[in-house]
């Protein structure tokens, strides 16, 4: 008896041959994957992996190869497959059956670099750190009739891991008669059980047309779960969702039969979810107000009356302090009501964490385009993003936290542009990158969107400001000119509908990756009349990706990034960083990135930027860290204690100077002055100010100790002519400020 059992199952785990459809634009979203394997771009894993032909090894087995499915919007990612952060390497790879020889194109990315195999022949081969970037290279692949064996070789540096991969002619169309073949454990459970099953039976099974089923099946089971009073009669959309998958898995017998049911029963779920969904829809279009405040009592943050700094509705001095936080990012994710977690209390822990960690202001990005887009298709709103958008706001202002919008992810838009609809591929009006600053039907799309912001949020406090667009220089190919007329008639539309709709104006502003812009595009940053503070996105020098021992000059060559847009700037406007790093190299050590941080912070304050700079964090996953809070809570401490009205106005030389070996920066007016001093022992010592003021009347200073967060005792008087402070023993770090 048990002798039969255990044949049984051998039997059951033989590989058998399954063949996939590639999707309609010839994407390759089947493979057997290997892998992970230390670093060695160039070692031999496979001992011979030029001649490989693998099959999917049995569960007893060491399960060197597995089978795995690439995404259509996502790719193949490597990451969430081997579950790992550490740098190395991976296999990809798929059999790719033709029936007469064909001259194809191969086109895809890869995070990182990649090498490429076909039938035994090394057809590609670079090195490089890169996110995923659909189509980013292309490669001749001549197909002999028949098999042809595909390798791809993925190395990891750090950040994301993966391929996107497809095959197609001069033309850019799929390959008549391309068919994946590749040999896998026909068992049915587990993931890709369904797809397991097919294995060993006639027939091509259409693998896209089933993870879109997926993905629409998951989306109205959860619409119709978590959101049953807004939905028209959830339980007719469940009904239809169970009887649907039931005739899917019915279907079994092969491929073909698969294919006919999925197509089917595709239609039929997408014909019930939008009769339930369409009140809901309707809702999205025009749903008013989400607070309820009159907006003439509500705290506007503006520029403050001296310049430099930012104020409260009340005159109060509004120090921003905060980083960069998008929604698909833990903790703001849970607020989506199609997530995988629907849990929109944990985001308002999250802002209740951040409060109590002094942030005031996060950076937030409308929508992250592989994730979830405001639009589903251009001009009309996605009502399930806007809830998460809801949920958000709500959040930040129970908390107190503030929200600086851009409303579009311009990053994701340009590198996955199968997932944004202003692609002409996806419907939309975007035929060429420069037509999103150019074509009046884009424009006015997103002054639509922008009208949309401003009558849901645009009465309520709780926005800190507009950032009309993220990196403007960078993704559209756009001329300086170009961008100023864009940056003109979107500022103006901006200001005046808002106006018009409320009353009053949040600030306005737009960023540029070029961290020092030159010529018309610095006019355009840092000096036009309907921007009201100049933002950049610093990734300077050392900060681009520090290493041990590093973190001091990171600091120094982010904050001279300030330095420019401070000579730059004409009428004393506000200079914040929008996004820093690392970005070129993730720190995986957290004690160095969360040091790195704390220089970065301080210097940009101390080289007169409006706060400490809003970092992008570049981590697994992307959130500030403790650590990071940490010096966060420290400055809000530090700031709440200076009087930043003696820091307006214009300039003037100020020379900080601690004992043998301490670090010193500082910035002054003619009636105050802030400075920070690292000493290189807690053995104490005396500072100096050598400050170039008009007057010499005696001025008052205070000591605020940077590790432990708290001022060192009251203000004090100094001497007008020996301008020294002392730091006692026990202390490593000083921030202090000195007024007239």
């Amino acid at each position: 008896m048990f002798a039969s059992v255990a044949l049984i199952f051998s039997i059951a785990m033989t590989p058998l041959h399954l063949r996939l459809r590639p999707s309609p634009e010839g994407d390759l979203l089947g493979w057997l994957v290997a892998g992970p394997f230390p670093s060695g771009f160039d070692r031999d894993y496979l001992a011979g992996e030029a001649s490989v032909s693998p099959v999917e090894e049995a569960e007893a087995a060491s399960m060197r190869w597995r089978f795995a499915a690439a995404d259509f919007s996502h790719g193949l990612d490597l990451k969430a497959h081997f579950r790992t952060d550490d740098p190395g390497v991976a296999y990809a790879y798929t059999s790719i059956s033709v029936p007469n020889v064909v001259h194809a194109r191969l086109r895809f990315g890869s995070d990182d670099g990649a090498k490429v195999f076909l039938n035994g022949t090394l057809i590609f081969n670079k090195d490089v750190k890169r996110g995923v970037k659909r189509d980013e290279e292309e490669v001749p692949l001549d197909l002999r009739a028949g098999a042809n064996r595909l390798l791809f070789k993925i190395e990891q540096y750090d950040g994301g891991w993966g391929l996107m991969a497809r095959i197609v002619d001069a033309h850019d169309l799929p390959i008549p008669g391309l068919v994946q073949a590749l040999d896998v454990n026909p068992s049915t459970s587990g993931p890709l059980g369904f797809e397991r099953g097919l294995a060993g039976k006639p027939g091509s099974f259409d693998i896209a047309a089933y993870q879109e089923y997926g993905r629409l099946r998951m989306a109205a089971q959860l619409f119709a779960d978590r959101l049953p009073l807004r939905a028209g009669d959830p339980e007719r959309l469940k009904r239809e969702i169970s009887v649907v998958s039931s005739s899917i898995h019915e279907s079994a017998t092969d491929a073909d039969h698969a294919n006919v049911a999925v197509h089917a029963g595709l239609q039929r779920v997408a014909a019930a979810f939008r009769e339930s969904r369409l009140p809901l829809l309707q809702w999205a279009q025009n749903p008013g107000p989400l607070a309820l405040g009159d907006p003439q009592l509500e705290d506007f943050v503006r520029v403050s009356a001296g310049g430099r700094y930012f104020a409260h509705a009340d005159g109060r001095a509004f120090v921003p302090i905060g980083a960069n936080h998008n929604l698909d990012w833990p903790e703001l994710e849970e607020s989506n009501p199609l997530g995988p977690v629907y849990d929109p209390a944990r985001t308002d822990r999250w802002f209740a964490r951040l409060h109590e960690s002094g942030v005031n202001v996060i950076r937030l990005m409308a929508e992250t385009p592989p994730s979830g887009n405001l639009e589903e298709k251009v001009g009309t709103f996605r009502p399930e993003h806007v809830i998460w958008l809801d949920h958000v706001f709500e959040a930040a202002r129970k908390h107190d936290v503030k929200l600086w919008i851009t409303p579009y992810d311009t990053f994701w838009m340009s590198l996955r542009r199968e997932t944004s609809p202003y692609w002409h591929e996806n419907g939309g009006p975007i035929d060429l990158p420069i037509d999103f600053l150019t074509k009046p039907e884009i424009i006015e799309a997103q002054e639509r969107r922008m009208k949309f912001l401003i009558d849901r949020y645009g009465n309520s406090g709780t926005v800190f400001a507009w950032e009309i667009m993220n990196e403007i220089d960078l993704w559209w190919g756009a001329s300086p000119e170009q961008i100023k007329a864009w940056t003109d008639q979107m500022a103006a539309f901006v200001r005046g509908y808002e106006h018009k709709k409320w009353g009053r104006n949040h600030m306005l502003t737009i960023s540029f990756a070029d961290a020092e812009p030159k010529g018309l595009n610095a006019e355009t940053a840092f000096r036009r009349p309907d921007l009201d503070f100049a933002t950049m996105h610093l990734y300077l020098g050392a900060s681009r990706g520090p290493h041990a021992g590093q973190a001091y000059q990171a600091g120094v060559d982010f904050a001279s990034g300030v330095t420019y847009a401070r000579g730059q700037v004409r009428d004393n406007r506000p200079v914040l960083d929008g996004e820093s790093g690392p970005i070129d190299h993730w720190i995986a050590e957290s004690g160095l990135d969360d040091e790195v941080f704390h220089q970065m912070s301080w210097q940009h304050l101390m080289a007169g930027g409006a706060g400490p700079g809003t970092r992008w964090p570049y981590r697994h996953p992307h959130v500030v860290s403790a650590g990071m809070l940490a010096t966060l809570a420290s400055m809000r401490n530090f700031c709440d204690g200076v009087p930043w009205g003696s820091l307006a106005g214009q300039t003037v030389g100020v020379v900080v100077r601690g004992p043998m070996g301490a670090k010193c920066s500082g910035m002054a007016t003619a009636d105050g002055v802030i400075a920070w001093v690292q000493l290189a022992s807690d053995a104490g010592g005396t500072c100096s100010l050598d400050w170039k003021r008009l007057d010499h009347s005696a001025v008052r200073v205070r000591v605020f100790d940077v590790k432990r967060g708290k001022w060192l005792g009251a203000a004090t008087e100094m001497d007008s002519q020996d301008l020294r402070f002392s730091v006692p023993a026990g202390v490593l770090e000083v921030a202090v400020w000195v007024a007239r």
